[in-house]
Protein backbone atom coordinates (compact mmCIF):
# COMPACT_ATOMS: atom_id res chain seq x y z
CA UNK A 1 0.00 0.00 0.00
CA UNK A 2 1.34 3.28 -0.94
CA UNK A 3 0.53 6.38 1.50
CA UNK A 4 1.25 9.55 1.72
CA UNK A 5 3.58 10.98 4.60
CA UNK A 6 4.70 14.19 5.58
CA UNK A 7 5.65 14.22 9.35
CA UNK A 8 9.67 14.04 10.12
CA UNK A 9 9.03 11.06 12.19
CA UNK A 10 9.56 9.35 8.91
CA UNK A 11 13.04 10.36 8.66
CA UNK A 12 14.41 7.39 10.29
CA UNK A 13 12.89 5.40 8.04
CA UNK A 14 13.82 7.16 4.95
CA UNK A 15 17.44 7.11 6.19
CA UNK A 16 17.04 2.99 6.35
CA UNK A 17 15.65 2.30 2.99
CA UNK A 18 18.12 4.64 2.06
CA UNK A 19 21.03 2.83 3.17
CA UNK A 20 19.80 -0.51 2.56
CA UNK A 21 19.42 0.49 -1.49
CA UNK A 22 22.30 2.37 -1.39
CA UNK A 23 24.57 -1.16 -0.75
CA UNK A 24 24.34 -1.73 -4.39
CA UNK A 25 27.33 0.40 -4.61
CA UNK A 26 30.60 -0.88 -3.75
CA UNK A 27 31.84 -0.03 0.15
CA UNK A 28 34.37 2.52 -0.78
CA UNK A 29 31.35 4.71 -3.22
CA UNK A 30 28.72 4.13 -0.47
CA UNK A 31 27.69 6.93 1.72
CA UNK A 32 24.94 6.11 4.18
CA UNK A 33 22.78 9.13 5.44
CA UNK A 34 20.84 9.58 8.82
CA UNK A 35 17.59 10.82 9.26
CA UNK A 36 18.55 14.70 9.02
CA UNK A 37 19.03 14.03 5.47
CA UNK A 38 15.47 13.63 5.16
CA UNK A 39 14.02 16.52 7.21
CA UNK A 40 14.04 19.06 4.32
CA UNK A 41 12.68 16.61 1.96
CA UNK A 42 9.85 15.51 4.18
CA UNK A 43 8.66 19.29 4.65
CA UNK A 44 8.97 20.55 1.14
CA UNK A 45 8.23 17.66 -1.28
CA UNK A 46 5.42 15.35 -1.47
CA UNK A 47 6.39 12.06 0.16
CA UNK A 48 5.27 9.00 -0.15
CA UNK A 49 6.16 5.11 1.29
CA UNK A 50 5.22 1.95 0.33
CA UNK A 51 4.18 -0.13 3.39
CA UNK A 52 3.57 -4.23 3.65
CA UNK A 53 2.08 -4.38 7.10
CA UNK A 54 3.78 -2.38 9.56
CA UNK A 55 7.11 -2.65 7.16
CA UNK A 56 8.18 0.66 5.47
CA UNK A 57 9.73 -1.10 1.91
CA UNK A 58 10.00 2.05 0.10
CA UNK A 59 9.78 5.48 -0.38
CA UNK A 60 8.91 7.91 -3.12
CA UNK A 61 9.59 11.83 -3.07
CA UNK A 62 8.69 14.56 -5.90
CA UNK A 63 8.35 18.21 -6.35
CA UNK A 64 6.40 19.92 -8.23
CA UNK A 65 7.39 22.39 -10.00
CA UNK A 66 5.31 25.69 -12.54
CA UNK A 67 7.17 23.86 -15.55
CA UNK A 68 7.93 20.11 -14.54
CA UNK A 69 7.79 17.60 -11.58
CA UNK A 70 10.97 16.40 -11.00
CA UNK A 71 11.55 12.69 -8.84
CA UNK A 72 13.95 13.74 -5.68
CA UNK A 73 13.95 10.28 -4.66
CA UNK A 74 12.73 6.57 -5.01
CA UNK A 75 14.45 4.01 -2.95
CA UNK A 76 13.32 0.24 -2.03
CA UNK A 77 14.99 -1.68 0.26
CA UNK A 78 17.46 -3.70 -0.86
CA UNK A 79 15.67 -7.36 0.04
CA UNK A 80 12.60 -6.14 -1.53
CA UNK A 81 14.46 -4.93 -4.83
CA UNK A 82 12.68 -6.52 -8.23
CA UNK A 83 9.25 -7.08 -6.57
CA UNK A 84 7.53 -3.99 -8.42
CA UNK A 85 7.53 -1.62 -5.87
CA UNK A 86 9.65 0.77 -7.40
CA UNK A 87 7.19 0.23 -10.43
CA UNK A 88 4.54 1.07 -8.15
CA UNK A 89 6.07 3.97 -6.52
CA UNK A 90 6.82 5.23 -10.00
CA UNK A 91 3.64 4.67 -11.59
CA UNK A 92 2.69 6.62 -8.05
CA UNK A 93 4.80 9.72 -9.34
CA UNK A 94 3.52 9.71 -12.93
CA UNK A 95 -0.21 9.47 -11.89
CA UNK A 96 0.46 13.05 -9.59
CA UNK A 97 1.56 14.56 -12.93
CA UNK A 98 -1.04 16.34 -15.09
CA UNK A 99 -2.00 16.20 -18.38
CA UNK A 100 0.87 16.81 -20.56
CA UNK A 101 3.36 17.45 -17.83
CA UNK A 102 7.51 16.92 -17.75
CA UNK A 103 8.47 14.62 -15.67
CA UNK A 104 12.23 14.72 -14.59
CA UNK A 105 14.87 12.63 -12.77
CA UNK A 106 18.33 13.02 -11.78
CA UNK A 107 20.56 10.04 -11.64
CA UNK A 108 24.11 9.46 -11.14
CA UNK A 109 26.21 8.55 -14.11
CA UNK A 110 27.48 5.03 -11.98
CA UNK A 111 24.12 4.02 -10.95
CA UNK A 112 23.35 2.09 -13.86
CA UNK A 113 20.82 -0.43 -12.69
CA UNK A 114 18.66 2.75 -12.03
CA UNK A 115 19.14 3.99 -15.20
CA UNK A 116 17.95 0.61 -16.64
CA UNK A 117 14.88 0.86 -14.49
CA UNK A 118 14.18 4.48 -15.48
CA UNK A 119 14.39 3.75 -19.49
CA UNK A 120 12.13 0.65 -19.05
CA UNK A 121 9.71 2.94 -17.94
CA UNK A 122 9.83 5.22 -20.73
CA UNK A 123 12.28 8.03 -19.30
CA UNK A 124 15.18 9.23 -22.02
CA UNK A 125 18.45 10.99 -21.49
CA UNK A 126 18.31 14.88 -22.93
CA UNK A 127 18.54 15.31 -26.34
CA UNK A 128 19.64 18.84 -27.51
CA UNK A 129 16.68 20.22 -27.56
CA UNK A 130 15.60 18.79 -23.99
CA UNK A 131 18.99 20.66 -22.48
CA UNK A 132 17.73 23.76 -24.01
CA UNK A 133 14.44 23.05 -22.13
CA UNK A 134 16.09 22.00 -18.95
CA UNK A 135 18.98 25.01 -19.23
CA UNK A 136 15.65 27.74 -19.69
CA UNK A 137 14.23 26.15 -16.22
CA UNK A 138 18.01 26.78 -14.54
CA UNK A 139 18.79 22.71 -14.30
CA UNK A 140 22.04 21.42 -16.01
CA UNK A 141 23.43 18.19 -15.58
CA UNK A 142 26.18 18.12 -13.25
CA UNK A 143 29.60 15.81 -14.04
CA UNK A 144 28.34 13.24 -12.21
CA UNK A 145 24.91 12.81 -13.33
CA UNK A 146 22.56 12.19 -16.43
CA UNK A 147 18.99 13.76 -16.34
CA UNK A 148 16.15 12.04 -17.85
CA UNK A 149 13.02 13.03 -18.82
CA UNK A 150 9.44 11.34 -19.86
CA UNK A 151 6.77 13.90 -21.39
CA UNK A 152 2.88 12.83 -20.42
CA UNK A 153 0.94 13.91 -23.76
CA UNK A 154 2.51 14.54 -26.58
CA UNK A 155 6.37 16.06 -26.97
CA UNK A 156 5.21 19.21 -27.81
CA UNK A 157 6.55 23.18 -26.96
CA UNK A 158 9.91 22.84 -26.97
Amino acid sequence: MIISVNERRYADAFASVYNSANTLFPPERRCDADETVFFRQLQEDQNFIYVSGSEIRGFMSYHKFREYYELTSLYVRKEYQKTQIGHQLLTHFENQATDHAWMIIKVLNDADWAQNFYQKHGYKALNEEMRMLTESWNMKEKAWEKILYKVRGPEKGY
